[in-house]
């Protein structure tokens, strides 16, 4: 696991050059002011309201994020950084993780929709650039959000140790320390 630093950097770095530059004179602002990306924070509200919807475009974002990987069009930090946004929204739709901000959930889904949606400001066709706004945006996603993922982040280490936080002396949970001294 990254740490804060690490994770800053990366964020920084990524794809989209200095400045959030993706080419000569073109922003992530381009992307983020386009008529086209209002048109994907309209999708995402509707979508944010159907937990089938949210998981169909979990499905599409996964597919795509394997097919860009298998052609080495993505580099692992930003790989890493799709798959904690996404394990984050599955967390939430699936009640298991709901300590996200609603507008957070908004930013997620916008985010993927984009990075899923064949209509770009810049056209996954077109050669090097053409995934450039996609990762653009992806790291807009993921640098606006360090503190909730790094909360997320814990409270999946926390899970995937199944650790319960609360603790007796004995080292047992309350709820196990019940049934051991029901014994």
């Amino acid at each position: 696991m990254a740490t804060k630093k690490e994770k800053k950097k990366t964020v920084r770095k990524g794809k989209a050059g200095e400045n959030g530059k993706l080419s000569k004179g073109f922003s992530v602002s381009t992307v983020l002011n386009s008529a086209i990306f209002a048109t994907v924070m309209k999708i995402a509200e509707k979508v944010s309201y159907s937990k089938s919807r949210v998981f169909r475009l979990l499905s599409h974002a996964f597919e795509k994020l394997k097919e860009e990987s298998n052609q080495h069009r993505i580099e692992e930090d930003v790989k890493s950084q799709i798959s904690t946004l996404m394990r984050m929204l599955k967390s939430y739709y699936r009640g298991d993780y709901r300590k996200i901000p609603s507008q957070a959930i908004m930013r997620i889904l916008g985010g993927l929709i984009y990075f899923v949606w064949i209509l770009d400001v810049i056209p996954d066709f077109i050669p090097i650039l053409g995934f450039a706004d996609d990762i653009a945006v992806i790291i807009w996603v993921y640098s606006g959000l360090v503190q909730e993922i790094e909360d997320f982040e814990r409270w999946e280490s926390v899970n995937a140790m199944n650790i319960d936080p609360v603790q007796n002396s004995n080292g047992h949970s309350k709820k196990e320390s019940s049934t051991v001294n029901q014994k």
